[in-house]
């Protein structure tokens, strides 16, 4: 499996705006408040935020990412927008994608990276992520906030 920047794969936003759409219908779908194909493309930037990460096998995207503000939590880097196909879930992709979110999060300049998820806790605590918190997101669901020291420190 591969990791490639989101702007160097521009052919997959269509299909990836439908994941969305599907994944996170009140807020994408038709009645929702996002677009998520203008959302996709404004991650296709190669060296500032926001920036997009898609996981490739076979030259078929298996999942994809962003580095961006979090809208619900107002902390950057976030990693953000984190889905993996349905059929390769639990196989190491979304592991993946949240490494080179942090690497590429690392190579910005970035001492600490973010995530906010109602389904992650458990795997990000294990990889060393800490929980920084708690998060109501726009449609009212809780969530937890987590953050990851790029600089090695323990804090």
């Amino acid at each position: 499996m591969d990791i490639a920047l989101l702007a160097h794969h521009i052919e997959f936003l269509p299909a990836l705006a439908e994941w969305y759409r599907d994944e996170w219908e009140p807020y994408y779908g038709v009645d929702g408040p996002g677009d998520a194909l203008a959302d996709l493309k404004s991650r296709c930037n190669e060296h500032r935020l926001p920036i997009g990460i898609v996981a490739l096998e076979d030259d078929k995207v298996r999942g994809v990412a962003a580095l961006d503000l979090d809208v619900a939590t107002k902390l950057a880097p976030s990693v953000v927008g984190l889905l993996v196909a349905p059929e390769y879930r639990g196989q190491g992709v979304a592991s993946l994608l949240l490494e080179s979110a942090k690497s590429l999060a690392e190579g910005l300049g970035c001492s600490r990276v973010y995530i906010s998820t109602t389904k992650l806790g458990d795997h990000l605590l294990k990889r060393g992520w800490r929980d920084f918190g708690s998060v109501k997101f726009l449609n009212e669901q809780k969530g937890s906030v987590y953050s990851y020291d790029l600089s090695g420190s323990t804090w």
